[in-house]
């Protein structure tokens, strides 16, 4: 699976945060789609050479706790090592706009070019 990796600045937010909905629209409208959750667990298990104060989520589908409440995953390296982590998965939970989020690559986006510049394009027609 090919992944992205694009803040929601490079989609064409220019407010400070963003919700988690409008976000995956935008995403969505650009060609990139949701990665499936067992991304999260495999990148962690994969990227060991995170740098330190690196958060990357995971942009997928919630999916609930036992308690009912929905979490999206974070791949992430605060510093007391490599973690996976849980964070708020409902539609309005905030995303600063200097998060980077993970998507799958579409394959509706041309295969030899740059899914960050494709989605610029996109933005500026």
């Amino acid at each position: 699976m090919e992944l992205a990796l694009v803040s929601p600045t490079q989609l064409g937010f220019t407010s400070d945060s963003v919700t988690l909905a409008d976000l995956y629209s935008r995403a969505q409208k650009l060609g990139f789609e949701l990665a499936p959750a067992e991304v999260g667990p495999q990148l962690r298990i994969q990227y060991f050479d995170q740098p330190i104060g690196e958060f990357l989520i995971i942009g997928m589908e919630p999916i609930m706790t036992w308690s009912g409440d929905p979490i999206i995953l974070n791949v992430a390296n605060g510093g007391a090592g490599l973690i996976l982590i849980g964070q708020d998965g409902r539609a309005e939970a905030e995303i600063p706009a200097t998060s980077r989020i993970v998507f799958a690559r579409s394959h509706k986006l041309a295969a030899n070019t740059n899914l960050v510049d494709q989605a610029a394009a996109v933005l500026r027609e």
